[in-house]
């Protein structure tokens, strides 16, 4: 992992201080464990970057909300008090993002973003339906906090067109507007 790149990281000082330049090493840590198949938590990054785990995890919150995607052991094992990396993800799609756009920007697969997608329309449908949260919990056996994340992204974009598009698809073999 590339600890120090002098020259980008002298640049990126100078335009963003010193808050930046960690931000930006926190950003290229996490990337280049992620290809190498390896996570770090808060604690790694805060030895790595002789600053603190909290320092390192409101650096963390302000590059979520700047739209940035990081992938944190505690992000990937869905860890502490935030919104799992799945409801991350699906809140991309529902935003309208393309499928390349989310792969790129959370480092995943088109496949693992279908498998949301799957997982996220079962909960949907099961609750459109009328079943409680302790049965679909059952049915799926989802966590309830996973639960309750889908139900509260259902919620927010059930009148959008993906949320109708996912939940409502029209059959393939009939043109839209055509009646059977």
């Amino acid at each position: 992992m590339t600890l120090n790149d002098i020259q980008e990281d002298f640049e990126v000082l100078g335009t963003y201080g010193l808050a930046g330049l960690r931000r930006h090493r926190i950003l290229r840590l996490t990337q280049e464990a992620y290809d190498q198949e390896a996570l770090l938590s808060h604690e790694d990054l805060a030895v790595l970057l002789t600053t603190s785990p909290a320092t390192v995890k409101r650096d963390i919150r302000a590059l979520k909300q700047s739209g940035y995607f990081v992938m944190t052991r505690g992000a990937k094992h869905d860890m502490g008090p935030g919104t799992s990396h799945k409801t991350q993800i699906l809140e991309l799609y529902f935003k309208a993002y393309t499928f390349t756009e989310i792969e790129k920007k959370t480092n995943h697969s088109e496949r693992a973003v279908y498998r949301y997608l799957k997982d996220f329309t079962q909960v949907a449908t099961l609750h459109h339906q009328g079943f409680p949260d302790a049965q679909i919990r059952l049915i799926t056996h989802f966590s309830d906090r996973l639960i309750r994340e889908y139900l509260a992204l259902y919620k927010e974009y059930q009148h959008t067109d993906r949320m109708t598009q996912l939940l409502h698809p029209e059959p393939a073999d009939r043109k839209k507007g055509e009646l059977s």
